[in-house]
């Protein structure tokens, strides 16, 4: 008998589950359609620093990056210049950060050796109140698509509130 059944080469995770040491997740990135281009060229350039420190900062929940590149007080950002790209990461070993001032908060990777960090959702790290992902050496990341912001809230209307939701 032929069995039907397969794995997924990766996992779809909900935003306020651990992730596992040494799994695949889809995960997501948002930033302007001239970010989104250049990362598809030449990867991602991982900043120098951030609230856990140097890295690539993703997150598995779409709602929060459909929002990036952040507007400023100087500037609106219309949707029309906003993408999401899709990828897919192979986390390595995974830090869970609970608050702020933690000890390993933004040496998880430099003294510690962990490949990713993860700040659950709810915790009051982030003034959304979403899930955050750092993932220090940009080749666990691989771009699987480039999303415009209009066409997924076109195709989820839900995603038009983000914060609601």
């Amino acid at each position: 008998m032929v069995s039907l059944s397969y794995r997924s080469q990766y996992d779809h995770l909900q935003s306020g589950v651990s992730p596992e040491d040494s799994h695949v997740y889809v995960m997501y990135h948002g930033t302007s359609k001239q970010i989104a281009v250049d990362i598809q060229r030449n990867g991602f350039k991982p900043s120098k620093d951030g609230m856990l420190g140097a890295g690539v900062y993703l997150s598995r929940d779409i709602r929060k990056v459909i929002r990036y590149p952040l507007d400023t007080p100087l500037m609106t950002i219309p949707d029309s210049d906003r993408m999401v790209l899709k990828v897919k990461v192979d986390v390595g070993r995974v830090k869970v950060i609970k608050r702020q001032r933690h000890p390993m908060q933004k040496t998880w990777h430099t003294e510690h050796g962990f490949d990713t960090a993860w700040v659950p959702p709810n915790v009051g790290m982030v003034p959304s109140n979403q899930e955050e992902d750092c993932v220090y050496d940009p080749k666990r990341i691989k771009v699987l698509a480039m999303l415009k912001v209009p066409n997924l809230k076109n195709v989820n209307p839900w995603l038009n509130n983000p914060l609601q939701n």
